[in-house]
């Protein structure tokens, strides 16, 4: 028997994460290929997303998606180390506590923050490259303002309320338009005054978002700076940082504790020290097929990447990482399948940027967006990508995090999604609502709804009748919610209900008592809601209610949201429930859970 082809991929960024996607989708039936993923840390981190919990938009866990999670079921085994070193000609990854021999290696990790050997930066200034740089910031940050509350000194309080982002790039706007915003809850947390904030963007050429190639759509990004209180500072190369400030070239000096560096990135410095051949800010030079020219069998992909094409040099962006990695796996694949290898191709759908949470602009496909729609593409974007990489249970937590559970109404939906209450102020109208429930199944047991079809009536007021009780007496004095049946139901009703009335109608009578039980003891609330509210629907339809239907319509879409969590049931079942499927190996590999 063959030995097995070991397949190490290192790193657990866009690129990373791509590329074992790929590995699994093509050697899924292949026992003789063996897939393993190392990072040093347990996660994949969202690094377009850092600015917002950076700028206190988001919570810390926002960014982090588990690694292990991504690959649960799948041919991808992940392992948390921190590789120093890598011996190409014995194939070898080394550690500080193992090695790692392999056949074929991608490497994929990332990027570090260059700062261009300008004095001070490393030394005093923030980076924006990683979870627990935005972490750091985070946290710095409120420290200003709650060091300013208690600060009487004007000229240090002025220092502490300075923020400073050097970079006109999507970093530096994105993070940027975040300070502006959090000064505003922040400032009153603190009792401060805003107007005491003063936040700068820096830039050492003239122009910001040069990856953006309309001027006008610049142009807005400066208007938004306008409005939330940012100045721009163009032209203006820092050479100087300081622990109080820094220096720019034309000599001014802006007094600040708060400088993140945000203009610039360099290969990881793990990578610029493995000795493969470099090219622009140390990135690794590859082949078309993002293959080392001095090493057949390793691969490379993501920011670590030194490529240009006939459409020009690869960016350090998500889509370029992702389709990196693509093409790196795809080649691995062709080289042990014997197969042709194919040269990597850019095809890029367009750039955005946020500036704070509820304004952006975009320019995808030459369709060039601004505002509240700029922002919705860029958050379906995130949707998509969340959604290849983790499912459906990613993409809750998403919504979760930009919507419902946002704070200071910092969403492009305000914080309308975000209102809620204690379910336990719907304890009574949940109980209140399963007993009428029941006690409208219990009524239809003794008017022969077991033993005589009552859904067959072709007019919509003895249909009514029959939901009332009211009978024949009592038919002309009910008036029905819709007085025509639409043809459909009521193609429905002669040709499927009729026929089967008994049936239908004892299944109805159980399912308003069962639904009702349920209800009262709070025991799968959100179904028994979404059950009983569509039922109203359909028995609306078929003419059989009057308007009193509508009470017990507008009282389950009251209670969808998870009434019986309080004084109910659903209290010790759900979190048992959702443990016991969460392990489930279905449910791990295919996505259809929630945290």
């Amino acid at each position: 028997m063959s030995e097995k082809k070991k397949i190490v991929i290192l790193g657990g960024g866009y690129a990373g994460v791509k590329a074992g996607k790929t590995l699994h989708k093509i050697f899924k039936n292949d026992d003789s290929v063996e897939i393993t993923l190392i990072d040093k840390n347990t996660y994949h981190t969202l690094m377009t997303e850092l600015h917002e919990v950076a700028g206190h938009r988001t919570e810390p866990d926002a960014i982090q998606i588990d690694l292990r999670t991504i690959f649960r079921g799948r041919k991808v085994k992940v392992v948390t180390d921190a590789v120093n070193g890598v011996d190409f000609e014995a194939r070898q990854l080394k550690s500080d506590r193992t090695t790692y021999d392999y056949d074929y290696l991608v490497i994929a990790c990332g990027s570090d923050s260059n700062d261009f050997g300008i004095p001070g930066i490393a030394e005093h200034a923030f980076t924006l490259w990683s979870y627990d740089d935005a972490i750091r910031i985070r946290q710095h940050i409120e420290k200003m303002f709650e060091l300013a509350h208690g600060e009487d000194d004007e000229k240090i309080r002025r220092e502490l309320l300075t923020f400073a982002v050097v970079g006109g790039g999507f970093t530096g706007v994105e993070m940027v338009g975040e300070i502006a915003e959090a000064k505003v809850h922040l400032s009153e947390k603190y009792n401060i005054d805003p107007k005491e904030v003063t936040i700068y963007n820096i830039e050492a050429t003239p122009r910001i978002l040069n990856t953006l190639k309309d001027d006008n759509q610049v142009l807005k990004v400066e208007n938004r700076y306008e409005k939330m209180g940012i100045q721009l500072l163009k032209n203006a190369a820092l050479v100087k940082a300081e622990a109080d400030g820094f220096e720019l070239k034309d000599g001014r000096v802006i007094k600040t504790r708060t400088l993140i560096w945000g203009a610039g990135i360099k290969v990881s410095n793990f990578v610029g020290k493995l000795g493969l051949e470099g090219g622009r800010a140390g990135r690794i030079i590859v082949n078309p097929y993002m293959q080392s020219p001095q090493h057949e069998n390793v691969f490379l992909a993501g920011d670590n990447v030194s490529y240009q094409d006939d459409d020009g040099p690869l960016p350090q962006i998500v889509e370029a990482a992702e389709q990196s990695g693509h093409t790196a796996a795809e080649n691995i694949a062709a080289l042990i399948q014997n197969k042709p290898m194919v040269k990597h191709k850019q095809n890029y759908h367009g750039f955005m940027v946020s500036i704070g949470s509820k304004y952006g602009v975009s320019d995808t496909g030459g369709i060039k967006l601004s505002g509240f729609f700029a922002m919705l593409l860029k958050h379906m974007v995130n949707f998509y990508y969340l959604f290849t990489v983790s499912g459906l249970a990613q993409l809750w937590t998403y919504l979760r995090h930009e919507f419902f559970h946002i704070k200071n109404n910092r969403s492009i939906v305000g914080g309308y999604f975000s209102k809620s209450s204690p379910n336990f102020w719907l304890v009574p109208l949940r109980m209140f609502l399963g007993v009428m429930w029941v006690i409208e199944g219990y009524n239809k047991i003794g008017e022969g709804w077991l033993t005589e079809a009552k859904m067959i009536a072709s007019d919509a007021v003895s249909q009514a009748s029959e939901w009332n009780g009211a009978g024949e007496a009592a038919a002309d004095t009910v008036k029905p919610l819709i007085e025509h049946v639409p043809g459909i139901v009521q193609w429905g009703i002669d040709k499927i209900i009729a026929p089967h009335a008994i049936l239908f109608q004892t299944g109805m009578v159980f399912l308003e008592i069962a639904f009702g039980l349920m209800l009262i003891v709070g025991l799968f609330s959100f179904i028994a809601s979404v059950a009983t509210t569509a039922m109203t629907v359909g028995i609306t339809l078929t003419g059989m209610s009057d308007a009193s239907i509508l009470w017990y319509f507008f009282g389950g879409i009251a209670l969808i949201g998870g009434s019986g969590s309080t004084f109910g049931l659903d209290y010790y079942v759900l979190p048992w429930l959702k443990r016991w499927w969460k392990n489930t190996k279905f449910a791990g590999k295919s996505y259809l859970y929630f945290h």
